[in-house]
Order: structure tokens, then C-alpha cells, then sequence
């Protein structure tokens, strides 16, 4: 972990003496946080339309998009959490924003899925499977957050 801490302090150039005003540093941190969920949100907006708009090629660019666009979201969540916070308990995730987001993120998903879709796809059952899984998956993430929250909970409470 120690590794990837080292690699986004250098990515954030967080070592410079910019960051030594606090004041500067926290104003730069505001701008940059806003800057960062513009970015997102044009990024998957945009991955949503080509997704369906676009020729097989802008589908695939809207693939790269929506992936690339997670995992920079999970290397900023799992930098905040090396620095112990985490957003998964310091956060309400069931916000308006948080559904608006994983809907375009969805309704681009699934875009792609049918664009790009193998032959495999043309029969029903198949997509059935794939509605059951995506379902499934959801419940699973759903509950391993629920389960991550509880167990942050017992250790927050053990600090006290």
C-alpha cells in the first residue's frame, strides 16, 4: 500500500511547497475536487451518448471511457482510504447524485453491451442471464458495503 500512496502523492504532486499554505491548499483541494467531478461527469455523459451514437470504433472509445473513468475513481477512493477515510462510511451513498451517476453509467454500460454485443446475445436466454447476473452483482456489491459500513462502524466505535 505503501507503493500506491507514494504513486498518487506524486501524481497529485502533493509534496510541493504549494502545499505548505494551508489556506492555498485548501482552496486548490476545493478546485480540484470540483475540477475532477466535471471531468467525471463529462467523461461518462459522453461515454453514455457514444455508447449510442456512435460507429463501432466511438463504441470502444466509450468502453475505454467508462473504464478508465472507475478506475480512477476507485484509485481516488482507495488513496483516501490508505489515508484512512473512508467514503464508503464517512458518506451517504444512497444520494440523488450517486443514482444519476450509476444510471449513466448504466445506460452507457449497456450500450456498449449491445453494440458490441457477441452472437451469443441474439437468443433471449442469454440475455436473461445477463439481466440475472448484473442483478446479482448488485446485490452482492450492495451487501459488502453494507458489511464493510458495519465493520468500520465497530472499529470507529472502538476508538472512541
Amino acid at each position: 500500500m505503501r507503493a500506491f500512496t507514494k504513486t498518487m502523492r506524486f501524481v497529485g504532486d502533493l509534496d510541493d511547497e504549494f502545499y505548505d499554505d494551508e489556506r492555498q491548499r485548501d482552496v486548490w483541494n476545493e478546485a480540484s475536487a470540483v475540477g475532477f467531478q466535471m471531468f467525471y461527469w463529462a467523461a461518462i455523459i459522453g461515454a453514455a451518448i457514444l455508447a449510442w451514437t456512435a460507429n463501432t470504433t466511438g463504441v470502444w472509445i466509450a468502453l475505454g471511457i467508462i473504464v478508465v473513468a472507475t478506475f480512477i475513481s476507485y484509485a481516488t477512493l482507495g488513496y483516501s482510504a490508505a489515508r484512512g477515510v473512508n467514503m464508503y462510511t464517512a458518506a451517504k451513498l444512497g444520494r440523488v447524485r450517486g443514482v444519476v451517476v450509476a444510471a449513466i453509467i448504466a445506460v452507457g454500460s449497456f450500450g456498449v453491451l449491445i453494440r458490441l454485443q457477441p452472437d451469443v446475445y441474439s437468443q433471449a436466454s442469454s440475455w436473461a442471464g445477463a439481466v440475472v447476473g448484473a442483478i446479482a452483482a448488485g446485490v452482492v456489491v450492495a451487501l459488502s458495503i453494507r458489511q464493510m459500513r458495519k465493520r468500520n462502524a465497530r472499529f470507529e466505535a472502538e476508538e472512541i
